[in-house]
């Protein structure tokens, strides 16, 4: 085996193949590392005997300190993980060139699945080899960071991954009810989402600040920049013109229904009605009521102070060879009884599915399944979309230069 430069255009040709494709693997997020973070990029190929190439990586690397050199691989090595014996030659043959070019470690954190599990963390599916996999890792000197439950690694260990169908129908019917739900009433009162053609960063992070102020703007700017054609807007956009006719209708419906309810049992028929069927229906329809006049009361406000529109939630996706991930999924909190998050994100998943995507990230989520966190509930709401929770192996450091990781680690790592 031999390790080589590839261009970019090669290496891309590759990852798009490859079935650990994401799109950390790709020269558009070394784009975007290099302009936000200062990394500096190469590509390497890792040759066979007979010159075919087996594998690659983008590698993002910095000066640390008195000229040595640290490298990460986000999602990678782009190798089989099951050939334990491609893992040991790779490896092998990164020591001998790094080393000397003054590298003391790699960090990679391959998207190796370790299980697949439901909303209360029950497993669906367990990877078997890897035990294989952990301890010829550790036999080539990666030190494994740890399995963590929250977002103590660079890149999320926890994602909700949801399957894509290009028939719409499929999709919904696999949904849960309280997602369905959700759907429904969105439609009822004219949640529309939209797609931004126009990418305009300035009016989506004006919305979003709040939640993403630490990123800040430029890091968004420099995200879309990085990825000029796999990068989209969406906006859910509450119409409330319709919302507000939708409310009067749906009140003066149910009203009507109401009093034919009240003179019903007024009459005291037995022989005619069955009265306490029409008994339990009223008490149903007085809560249905009392919610539609919420509806007209809120609706009404909103008419008078958004005539074109309100904006509820938007989101922010970037697509990789086979898939679509959600980086931003924003809800204004202030309209929360709306849960703009499901629709929003069920038109997301219609609009790649009818691309032919085959799944969707939905995002991270931790790996406390406790059902008293205060994460739960957002695990649950990803959940309802027919996915589940792909546990990934976690981080390595490939330790290059034992002597001058240690030095790091005492002196230099950011505690």
């Amino acid at each position: 085996m031999k390790i080589v430069t590839l261009t970019k255009e090669e290496f891309e040709d590759f990852s798009n193949k490859h079935k650990f494709n994401t799109f950390y693997q790709t020269p558009n997020y070394a784009e975007f590392m290099k302009i936000n973070d200062k990394f500096n990029i190469h590509y390497l190929g890792f040759m066979d005997d007979n010159n075919n190439l087996i594998g690659a990586s983008l590698m993002l690397y910095k000066t640390l300190f008195w000229g040595y050199k640290y490298a990460y691989s986000p999602r990678g090595l782009l190798i089989d993980y099951d050939d334990i014996n491609m893992v040991t030659r790779v490896t092998k043959e990164l020591k001998k060139l790094l080393k000397k070019q003054k590298f003391i470690f790699i960090t990679v954190d391959p998207p190796i699945i370790t299980s697949e599990r439901d909303k209360d963390g029950n497993k669906i599916q367990t990877n078997n080899n890897i035990n294989n996999i952990l301890k010829a890792f550790k036999k080539l000197d990666y030190e494994h960071l740890g399995f963590n439950l929250y977002d103590e690694s660079i890149l999320p260990r926890w994602n909700v991954i949801a399957p894509l169908n290009t028939n719409e129908n499929i999709m919904y019917l696999n949904f849960n009810d309280n997602i369905k739900d959700d759907i429904t009433y969105a439609r009822s009162i004219s949640i529309n989402v939209i797609n931004d053609k126009s990418i305009d960063i300035n009016a989506f992070y004006e919305l979003i600040k709040r939640k993403y102020s630490k990123k800040g703007k430029k890091y968004f700017d420099n995200l879309i920049k990085s990825f000029p054609n796999n990068a989209k807007i969406f906006y859910a956009i509450l119409d409330t013109k319709k919302y507000t006719q939708n409310a009067n209708k749906l009140y003066e419906k149910e009203e009507e229904k109401n009093n034919t309810l009240a003179n019903i049992i007024q009459s005291g028929d037995n022989i005619k009605y069955n009265i306490q069927k029409a008994i339990n229906d009223k008490l149903s329809s007085d809560k249905l009521l009392h919610s539609y006049k919420k509806d007209v009361v809120a609706s009404t406000k909103l008419l008078k102070s958004n005539p074109d529109g309100l904006i509820l939630g938007c989101a922010l996706t970037i697509e990789e060879a086979n898939g679509v991930n959600i980086l931003v999924n924003y809800q204004d909190d202030t309209y929360e009884r709306y849960h703009t998050n499901s629709i929003l994100t069920f038109e997301i998943m219609k609009y790649f599915g009818k691309q032919k995507y085959k799944y969707i990230n939905l995002g991270s989520v931790t790996g406390n399944f406790d059902r008293t966190s205060k994460y739960y509930q957002t695990l649950t709401n990803k959940l309802g979309f027919n996915s589940s929770i792909l546990e990934y192996i976690g981080e390595f450091n490939m330790i290059l230069n034992p002597t001058m990781y240690r030095i790091y680690k005492n002196k230099y790592q950011k505690k």
